[in-house]
């Protein structure tokens, strides 16, 4: 029996330094419009109920100043996966990552916007030996075609959530991203036709199962709740006390993804995963105005989700537009229930994963970000970021410990955002100095980047 024992406790300890030497298992999810306010765990406006987000930030870490490099979704998703500063490579804003190239020719994988031999996050991960798969939003160079080993349900900025009667889901998987927006409604119209977001849901869902024995990294880049404006019907009840039929429907497809981050998390928990997946979630931009297409005359014009506290919206340099809901789980590496105020950048995620990874990068690889995991796991002080950053056409932004400087072509305004996090009171007079310093910092930022590849166009 004593024998038995000894045999036992070594088994167990055995398979336990396995377990940490194993890599983590890594998933970015990605959300598409999606405002600061609209998170049960942010306290704030919230809709609709998110219990799956809210999981996520319960036994993860939430940040509470989490920034997308701009606020809009193609350079957003640029900056995220490149880890660099998007505009450094001409793309600042939506039009530049589907612009002509200088030289006229089409993009290929291994020829594109991104500078040559800079790896994007998932190629890093992949020469460290991490399965690589996406589903959902794009934006990325030679769409459909991505570097990720599995991709599936990919699209360009948008896509028809139900599909037609051929089972074909407008913008989806298309050579030519048309985009999705043609109808407004409740669906599906056909019994069996399935929603884009649980598509999506149940690819991640298949490749985590299928990929259980290996590490993999998985990029779930929804399309929700960006327009078009369709949810299923299903969903109704739950958002009848909303007062507009877009609002409902916002609720409703917020609700859907809600639901498939759950799938996902659940997913891992049945597989004994979750305490070695690091899942990180973000939303790609603050809330917007729905796009008007085939909008009912009798709707109002109206912000879409919310943007708590802060001031302004989707393409705009407030904090509406590019502070975010922000929250990353590592249960075997990181404390539960914590709530991080420094802020940090959606660039950091790629250094972080990185790290966690034992990934490293080719010397052309070029990242503006920083691992957090010191500062999450308290080995180290401090702000991981002194100064951010954001710029296109005439205006932009620098961040510098408390204080942000706003500028817009001449003009510049400058705020305290630990005194004012609405951004309502200009303090440029009273601080002509820290103006100077911060305007200092932006245009050193700002002098050396090159055109806007759709420059021309622009003009």
């Amino acid at each position: 029996m004593k024998t038995n024992l000894i045999t036992l406790t070594l088994s167990v300890s055995i398979l336990s330094a396995v377990a940490v030497e194993q890599k983590p298992n890594i998933i970015m999810i990605f959300a598409d419009d999606m405002g600061y306010g609209d998170a049960g765990c942010y306290g704030y406006d919230n809709l609709v109920p998110t219990p799956n987000i809210d999981r996520l930030a319960e036994q993860g870490i939430r940040f509470t100043q989490g920034y997308v490099t701009a606020s809009a979704c193609g350079p957003s998703r640029y900056g995220l996966l490149t880890g660099m500063y998007q505009q450094k490579y001409g793309v600042q804003w939506n039009q530049d990552t589907w612009s002509d190239l200088k030289n006229g020719e089409a993009e290929t994988l291994a020829d594109n916007r991104i500078p040559a031999g800079h790896l994007m996050m998932n190629q890093a991960l992949g020469r460290a030996g991490y399965v690589t798969g996406m589903s959902g939003k794009s934006n990325m160079p030679c769409y459909p075609k991505t570097t990720f080993d599995e991709y599936k349900w990919v699209m360009a900025f948008g896509g028809q959530y139900f599909p037609d009667e051929t089972g074909h889901y407008a913008g989806v998987d298309e050579p030519v991203a048309r985009g999705g927006h043609k109808r407004i409604l409740w669906g599906p119209e056909r019994e069996g036709d399935v929603y884009l977001t649980d598509r999506l849901g149940d690819h991640a869902v298949d490749f985590i199962e299928r990929h259980k024995q290996e590490p993999f990294f998985y990029y779930l880049a929804f399309n929700a709740p960006h327009s078009p404006m369709q949810a299923k019907i299903s969903h109704k009840p739950q958002v009848a006390h909303l007062k507009t039929e877009a609002t409902r429907m916002y609720g409703a497809m917020l609700l859907s993804m809600d639901e498939n981050i759950g799938k996902v998390l659940d997913k891992l928990n049945e597989l004994g995963l979750s305490e070695n997946t690091i899942v990180a979630f973000a939303s790609d931009n603050g809330a917007t105005f729905a796009y008007n297409v085939d909008w009912p005359e009798d709707w109002p014009k109206e912000m879409l989700g919310s943007v708590g506290p802060l001031r302004g919206k989707k393409g705009t340099n407030f904090e509406g537009g590019n502070r975010v809901p922000f929250i990353i789980r590592w249960p075997s590496r990181l404390k539960a229930g914590q709530v991080y105020e420094q802020p940090v950048s959606t660039l950091d995620l790629y250094p972080t994963f990185c790290a966690a990874a034992e990934a490293g990068v080719t010397k052309e690889t070029r990242l503006d970000g920083v691992d957090l995991y010191p500062f999450l796991a308290g080995k180290e002080s401090g702000a991981p970021h002194e100064t951010l950053y954001w710029f296109h056409d005439d205006g932009g932004a620098v961040r510098h410990g408390k204080w942000k400087l706003l500028v817009w072509k001449d003009m510049r305004w400058l705020y305290d955002l630990d005194a004012d996090i609405s951004e309502s009171k200009d303090l440029i007079k009273q601080h002509p100095e820290v103006a100077a310093q911060l305007e200092k910092k932006y245009m050193d930022f700002v002098t050396p980047l090159p055109p806007a590849l759709n420059q021309a166009a622009r003009k």
